[in-house]
């Protein structure tokens, strides 16, 4: 009985460690979208990186708080979004519509942007992000 036991407590554990992976896409890949989503990454740094397939946690719209609620807007509809200083959970984001509208929203600073270089996969967190130019 005592080995039965034994036996059952070491798969728990090792399903239990198994499952603490990464959450989000597999190391060295990008999330698959309904959508190719072209845009330019410029980090807080300065460096700017372009990209395909990109998306938000495997989505193809920004999400963030618009006072009480939670608004999402597709990059689709977007020109440029840009990024203000981090300040606790949220980094405040400027969203600049084709339509030429603005729009306020805070993000998740551990939100992740993913996409494809043509030489490899890319991840950001929103809180290393600085700007975000989309391509038509």
């Amino acid at each position: 009985m005592r080995n039965v036991l034994t036996t059952v407590l070491i798969l728990l554990t090792a399903a239990m460690l198994a499952g603490m992976g990464s959450l989000g896409a597999p190391e060295g890949t990008v999330p698959k979208t309904e959508e190719n989503i072209k845009a330019q990454v410029i980090d807080r740094a300065g460096v700017s990186t372009d990209l395909s397939r990109f998306s938000m946690d495997g989505n193809v719209f920004l999400e963030g708080g618009r006072g009480e609620g939670t608004m999402s807007v597709f990059f689709r509809e977007l020109k440029e979004v840009s990024f203000g200083p981090v300040s606790g959970e949220d980094a405040p984001a400027e969203l600049l519509l084709k339509s030429g509208s603005r729009l306020q929203l805070k993000v998740r600073k551990s939100a992740i942007f993913y996409g494809d270089t043509g030489a490899g996969a890319y991840r950001i967190s929103a809180s290393d992000v600085s700007r975000i130019v989309f391509h038509k």
